[in-house]
């Protein structure tokens, strides 16, 4: 049997483990009662959707009426509960002079809100608990193929783009999953936009979801070159490199991070904080009210 290789960061780490060979219990190496950064991850649906996902929303929220905008300001009040020291967003890192540009102009009552989750909640929580910007935290994946090379690829394999995608259409789990979406995606008109939160942040909600990556198109697997696990793996190294983000503009325990993104990113966002050394994952519903 062909022993597994390590990296080079796998083969440090190894040379560092040490054992003591008996029962008694390891010291605490990573100090894990001690203080750490927090972090909250809030997920959220996009406000002003730009139908980027896999399912396109067909119903939509007045966020813009009276009715709506108390329930954002509600929605705020709830997380600055969590006293951030950092509030970032779902916009990429190139965009962070335009972002401060428009917050200095918001905060000087010269900026109109767009109707975007950036702005109704990320300005309105960093004006509130007195932050002076909000962070671009988003990245673009390290693309492995384009749509091109995909299909250049099923044609080098001898596959038939038309049976791929039926055997894509056919998979009743991912159906499963887009019955799931067209719920949600109903059932958010009938409900306030922190309830709705609550329910998209929910542990087992995302645990759940993280089981769509691994249907559908994942399963061109070894009878296609592994076609569908190597396009996925784009999804996780976006998700990766926004960890990485955030772990940039932490500079020690005293921090408080807050994260505002889109919920599809919670599984692989939520792994990596709950196996961090260096975070505290903390939970929406320990300070959102289901009002």
């Amino acid at each position: 049997m062909r022993a597994r290789r390590l990296s080079w960061v796998g083969i440090i780490l190894a040379a560092g483990c040490l054992t003591t060979g008996t029962d008694e219990e390891a010291p605490d190496f990573f100090d894990s009662r001690g203080p750490k950064a927090e972090l909250l991850l809030v997920g959220v649906f996009h406000f002003a959707d730009q139908g980027l996902d896999a399912y396109k929303p067909v119903h939509r929220l007045d966020i813009s009426s009276p009715e709506r905008q108390r329930e954002l300001e509600q929605l705020v009040s709830d997380l600055a509960r969590f006293q951030p020291t950092v509030v970032a967003v779902e916009a990429l890192r190139g965009e962070q002079r335009r972002l401060d540009s428009l917050f200095v102009a918001y905060g000087a009552g010269a900026y109109q809100l767009e109707i975007n989750e950036v702005y109704q909640i990320g300005f309105r929580l960093a004006k509130r608990v007195g932050l002076r910007r909000v962070v671009a935290a988003d990245a673009e994946s390290r693309s492995y193929m384009t749509r091109e090379e995909a299909m250049a690829k099923v044609a080098t394999l001898g596959l038939n783009m038309d049976s791929v995608l039926k055997q894509i259409q056919s998979d009743p789990w991912a159906a499963r999953f887009n019955r799931l979406y067209a719920y949600e995606d109903s059932i958010k008109t009938r409900r306030t936009i922190s309830q709705h939160l609550l329910a998209s942040n929910d542990p087992e909600r995302i645990r759940l979801g993280h089981g769509a990556y691994v249907v559908g198109s994942f399963k061109l697997g070894p009878n296609a070159d592994y076609l569908g696990p190597d396009d996925a793996t784009q999804w996780y190294n976006r998700n990766l490199r926004i960890f990485s983000n955030l772990q940039s503009v932490t500079s020690g325990p005293s921090d408080r991070i807050l994260l505002i993104i889109g919920a599809g990113h919670l599984p692989i966002l939520r792994f990596l904080a709950q196996a961090s050394p260096e975070y505290r994952l903390r939970e929406p519903a320990e300070f959102i009210t289901p009002r």
